[in-house]
């Protein structure tokens, strides 16, 4: 996972709150100079629900006037707006606060292994994961022995049938 995180990111705190107001979080944000365009990426999610493609297109018209002020008159934007997959990587801690009811598979160097289970609580210091197998009750991880940790696609995750 990744040493800085996407709270910190200029743009990231440029977007969040208009992005917050649609009940949304940002996941991911990047954007690239490249001559005089500016290329943004935004992933989004929604904590406890899915994000639709209207969710995508929402964001996109709420963010793209200001990408384009702060990108000046001679630039051209070029936004793309996103989910984060069914199988993402988790690259920043604050991730696992945005997923929880999601399933997600750690790898835990503590006990040299990966685990699977769905994320019930995060409180920046330790994810707590319930529905681990051979684990009665929930289990604490701390933070520090995390070393890689990515979303799983489970059927049973998916309420609605798909």
């Amino acid at each position: 996972m990744e040493k800085t995180s996407i709270i910190t990111n200029p743009q990231y705190l440029l977007y969040e709150p208009m992005v917050r107001e649609l009940g949304l979080e940002i996941v991911e944000i990047h954007e690239r100079i490249r001559g005089k365009d500016v290329e943004l990426e935004i992933a989004i999610a929604r904590p406890g629900s899915e994000v639709t493609s209207d969710d995508c297109a929402d964001v996109y018209h709420l963010v793209y006037p200001t990408a384009q002020t702060e990108a000046g008159p001679l630039r051209d934007v070029f936004l793309t707006v996103e989910t984060p997959g069914l199988t993402r990587t988790i690259k920043d801690v604050h991730e696992f606060s945005l997923f929880t009811g999601r399933s997600v598979k750690v790898y835990d160097t503590g006990r040299e292994a990966w685990i699977s289970g769905t994320v019930a609580a995060f409180d920046g210091e330790k994810l707590t994961l319930s529905h681990v197998k051979d684990v009665e009750g929930d289990l604490a991880i701390g933070i520090a022995q995390i070393q890689k940790a990515k979303l799983e696609y489970l059927e049973e995750d998916w309420k609605d049938g798909r």
